[in-house]
């Protein structure tokens, strides 16, 4: 698929291409949309919205479950010239209501599953000014009695004939959050190419074809979900998609809808690898995955479960695009023709090849890395090419140009997929009025990840427990930043500058 190419018009010519195939399969109900009927739905819901007065903005966010209407919003914004605002469900407070109020969007689809998160920062929110509900209307309308509630099925329009964008390629077409290496969550801008050059950077290593049919659960706020379902549609593949990851379900689904492959991020690859050996283990027709680095041998997951588990190689971020893509057979990255990396250390000077240090990325071609960080002052990450993105990990690059993920700094962690900022559990924390101080770290994970270990100081008149400060956390967190071990201490060990030490807080016993 060429470049130059918004993502409206490129389903409008897949939906030419491949008319009646099956597109998108959801793999609980079995409900399927042809390429050709996934069209037809964008299109009504993209002359719905044109029919709305209410839409002001140039954001509209979206705060749902995984389905086929969430999907089909995303690319129906996309055909009008809005830019879609990807609300990850499950944050909720303080970060919920930034992540909204940034782009001051006054138009969000969601459903009942996200009422109480949206009932609890509702008078945080002055730009507000609808809800589109799939689900829950009359519940709706009595909670948030200040805005205009319009159920989902008033917005499809009778028309269906295709919208034709006069956006360009390189024009943001989505503001997804990503943890940055310090600070709170940023909005990332990205465009049209990115999401594109993505797919395509997909397709080869993983060597799909129209015959592929992808099982993901990744919600459609992750990026994952950007790697995952585009570069299916673009061969003219099948997408089975699922809400959740569900262990108990994976393989009967799997086998059920003829998946052929499927992303084993985070620690998807430990939890199958761990469950009891099942008669279901090679009954399915998968033959390649790949992972992040987990504690299980290839060796064995592919003898076990009769596929190729295509090495740790890639890496991505939501900032950056996806820059290296793995090798079939060989644990070293390729780093992608339109990116240039580097290895530096903690005096920004250069390395050699071998030597680890911090990656940094920019781009040779415009589009491919995000444009910027919304409502910040670091912007167009991949017009100034002179200018270095410092993703805050550590790798290495080898005499041939290969990269070698090793880790991650400490102040940015993956928790069950997720990068998890340490400043914004630290900063929900605090937010009870009877911690004193609060420090966050990493900690090994027995799934092959981090965990999260919270140190608080309480202040003197505090009788709180740590289960009262996880209970708290548990209201203000996304789950996945909830804490799994929490210590209180009387004294917070500190560096010359005031700062909690980190490295003296990692040797604290955990029965402190």
């Amino acid at each position: 698929m060429a470049l130059c190419i918004t993502l409206g018009e490129l389903i409008h010519q897949l939906a030419v291409k491949y008319e009646d195939r099956p597109a998108i399969t959801m793999a609980v109900s079995g409900e399927t949309l042809s390429y050709r009927e996934f069209d037809t739905l964008i299109n009504r819901i993209g002359h719905g919205l044109l029919s709305l007065s209410e839409i002001k903005s140039t954001y509209v966010g979206i705060m749902h479950e995984n389905d086929l209407n969430y999907l089909a919003m995303t690319y129906a914004l996309k055909k009008i010239n809005k830019i879609e605002v990807s609300i990850n469900r499950a944050f909720k407070g303080h970060s919920l209501s930034r992540m909204i109020n940034l782009t001051e969007c006054d138009i969000m689809m969601t459903s009942t599953s996200h009422f109480g998160a949206l009932d609890q920062i509702k008078s945080d929110l002055p730009h507000l000014r609808m809800l589109i509900v799939t689900s829950g209307v009359e519940e709706a309308r009595a909670k948030f009695p200040q805005w205009t509630i319009l159920p989902f099925e008033e917005i499809l329009s009778d028309e269906t004939s295709h919208i034709t964008s006069n956006a360009k390629d390189t024009e943001s077409a989505t503001i997804m959050f990503t943890s940055g290496t310090t600070g709170v969550s940023k909005g990332c801008l990205l465009s049209h190419r990115y999401a594109v050059r993505t797919a395509e950077n997909i397709i080869t290593p993983f060597r799909l074809t129209c015959g592929d049919v992808n099982y993901t659960t990744y919600p459609l706020s992750h990026i994952s979900a950007y790697y995952d379902i585009l570069p299916s549609l673009m061969v003219g593949g099948r997408v089975v998609m699922r809400d959740h990851f569900s262990l108990s379900k994976f393989w009967d689904e799997v086998i059920r809808h003829g998946a052929t492959w499927f992303m084993c991020l985070g620690s998807v690859q430990q939890l199958l690898y761990s469950a009891p050996p099942s008669s279901k283990d090679r009954a399915h027709k998968i033959t390649k995955c790949w992972s992040t680095p987990a504690p299980v041998p290839k060796a064995d997951f592919d003898a076990r479960f009769g596929l190729h588990l295509i090495p740790g190689g890639g890496y991505g971020s939501t900032d950056a695009g996806w820059v290296v893509t793995p090798q079939w057979n060989h644990p070293g990255g390729v780093v992608l023709p339109h990116y240039e990396i580097a290895i530096v250390d903690e005096n920004n000077n250069f390395v050699p090849a071998g030597v680890k240090g911090e990656m940094i990325i920019r781009s040779k071609e415009p589009g491919v890395m995000a444009d910027g960080y919304f409502g910040m002052s670091y912007k167009n990450l991949s017009s100034q090419q002179n200018d270095w993105l410092h993703t805050g990990d550590i790798g290495w690059l080898d005499n041939e140009g290969l990269f070698y993920f090793t880790c991650r700094m400490a102040e940015r962690i993956r928790v069950k997929g997720e990068m998890v900022s340490i400043f914004e559990v630290e900063e929900g924390a605090l937010s009870h009025l009877e911690i004193e101080d609060a420090a966050a770290i990493g900690i090994p994970s027995e799934m092959g990840e981090e965990d999260i270990r919270l140190f608080v100081i309480l202040k003197p008149s505090s009788s709180l427990t740590e289960d009262m400060i996880r209970a708290h956390c548990q209201t203000v967190m996304a789950r996945f930043m909830v804490p799994k071990i929490i210590t209180i201490l009387k004294d917070m060990p500190r560096t010359p500058t005031g700062k909690p030490e980190k490295g003296k807080l990692a040797i604290i016993p955990v029965n402190n």
